[in-house]
């Protein structure tokens, strides 16, 4: 029987569920009374799921080593390198900063118009409109539309490819209208991407990147 290192959670709850995070932490929820043995089983019979899980994970940590460690970065889903400076920018060599906490300046001051000039043909052309747009260094999200519509990326965007950017500004528009996750709100982001799902299923190669700087 495979055997895993896992954080177990009982909770009154009838089904169990599994998550392998981005770090590899096995996470089983499950009843109350639940037996051990149980939740063995479980895991046996999902283990094809889980190493595929883990696998997955552990090539892309080890793909980002570099962006971990601050000495390339992605710029619009390219990797360039980081170079240590007076200033903080982005140009052709790559990005210049003054330490970890240059970048959310570099990547907004050399980057931010162009793409809020894409945001704005966006809303041009859907028709949905938001109160106010800005920057913030979320930890946790790739974008953010409050209840009054006023809509908050983070700066990390910026790392991404074109295509993924494309999708977060349709995805954040779409809860101007729709301040939900239903069917309503998905069929409106199909309107304008219909290819959505490749795209978001795309967007999980980059979480790692939203937990840093």
């Amino acid at each position: 029987m495979a055997r895993y290192d896992y954080t177990l959670i009982r909770s009154k709850r009838r089904t169990f569920t599994i998550k392998v995070t981005d770090e590899n932490r096995i996470i089983v929820r499950a009843p109350e009374n639940a037996a051990l043995r149980d939740i063995e089983n479980i895991l046996f019979e999902k283990r094809v799921w889980i190493e595929k899980a883990l696998a997955y994970n552990k090539a892309n940590s080890l793909a980002s080593d570099s962006v971990k460690n601050y000495t390339s970065a992605y710029v619009g889903g390219r990797l360039v390198p980081v170079f240590k400076s007076a200033r903080n920018f982005i140009d052709a060599d790559g990005v210049h900063v003054t330490g970890a906490a240059g970048f959310r300046q570099a990547y907004i001051k050399s980057l931010g118009e162009p793409f809020m000039q894409t945001f704005r043909r966006i809303e041009d052309v859907s028709g949905l409109k938001s109160a106010s747009v800005g920057w913030r260094a979320y930890r946790s999200m790739w974008g953010c539309c409050d209840g009054k519509c006023n809509v908050i990326f983070n700066f990390k965007l910026l790392m991404l490819p074109a295509a993924l950017q494309r999708y977060v500004i349709v995805h954040e528009l779409c809860h101007t209208i729709h301040h939900d996750h239903s069917t309503a709100f998905w069929a409106e982001v199909a309107r304008f991407i219909p290819d959505w799902k490749m795209l978001r299923k795309e967007m999980k190669k980059y979480t790692f990147l939203v937990k840093l700087y």
